[in-house]
């Protein structure tokens, strides 16, 4: 028996969640972000906000005290520089979401916690809706983790794994198509290939794994993983997107994870015409890569792993 047959939905009004995300920088528009995603999970029994923040250089600390002075059950930490000794972003990255995997685990504030709600913090959950929430519990597919969708075309193929559509890294897949196909070719065939539009009505997509920005994760699930931001590729360590190895290891202990495509979060993470511009596109190396598949947002987030 699989570990996710041995467990069914907690009715919605009967549940409590811990939203969480990783944050850097975002003392602009933090407290609209939190309004809007607490806005979107107002159906639940009780919801919790945790917060992870590391290596801002604006007054993000300040302003994450502020909200957790008025807002009902906000948390956060504070992890300071955390580049003086991790230099790589991926690391980092799977640092800050581990340290919500050990509060869920040994926090006695989560311990009631059905389901843990890992959210970007960057403004790609600008379309998310209560009811697109709401639809995750309406039908009868068996998900231990649900990751969302975007209304243009599904973006994330960073964090995607499926055998048929993108079994490998996008990344890497470039680096080894560019000298046989040349630099547009290779990054067209990688990832803009694979950014396929999924209509909402499209149902449920089962994956090894995905993200796309916002993802709901049954507690036991969470917990079943670990993530990690670099491993040994073909004998060399390199940065990896850390939500694959956790999504790996939730796998391996018998959950289950899907896109639900009427899960959307937002319309455009990129430049909406981006596709059509490829021919006229004058890209220098992998930093162009970045925009093409974060968008302008979440560049930043991915410069240092993206640069050559």
């Amino acid at each position: 028996m699989s570990a996710s047959s041995l467990n069914t939905l907690v009715p919605i009004t009967q549940a409590t969640v811990l939203l969480a995300g990783t944050a850097r920088d975002v003392a602009a528009h933090i407290g609209s972000e939190m309004s809007h995603l607490i806005a979107a999970t107002k159906q639940f029994k009780q919801v919790f906000v945790l917060v992870v923040e590391s290596d801002s250089s604006d007054n993000t600390v300040s302003v994450l005290e502020d909200l957790k002075k008025s807002i009902p059950n906000f948390d956060y930490l504070a992890l300071g520089k955390l580049s003086e000794h991790i230099s790589s972003r991926t690391e980092r990255l799977a640092h800050c979401r581990n340290q919500v995997i050990e509060a869920v685990r040994n926090n006695p504030l989560y311990a009631a916690v059905d389901y843990v709600m890992l959210a970007d913090l960057d403004g790609l959950n600008s379309e998310l809706t209560a009811s697109a929430i709401t639809n995750c519990w309406s039908g009868a597919t068996p998900w231990d983790v649900v990751t969302a969708n975007q209304l243009d075309f599904y973006y994330d193929v960073y964090a995607l794994r499926h055998r048929d559509w993108s079994p490998s890294d996008c990344l890497s897949q470039q680096i080894r198509l560019e000298p046989v196909l040349g630099h547009d070719a290779s990054i067209n065939l990688s990832v803009w290939a694979k950014q396929v539009k999924l209509p909402p009505e499209r149902g449920y997509i089962e994956v090894e794994s995905a993200f796309g920005g916002f993802a709901i994760y049954k507690r036991s699930a969470f917990l079943a993983g670990t993530y990690i931001g670099r491993m040994i590729d073909d004998g060399q360590e390199k940065d990896v997107c850390e939500h694959v190895a956790m999504h790996a290891a939730i796998r391996k202990a018998g959950y289950r994870i899907f896109i639900n495509c009427a899960l959307i979060n937002c319309k455009r993470p990129a430049d909406p015409n981006q596709k059509q511009k490829q021919s006229g596109l004058m890209m220098s190396g992998i930093r162009s890569l970045g925009i093409i598949l974060f968008g302008k947002k979440r560049f930043k987030k991915y410069l240092d792993l993206l640069a050559p």
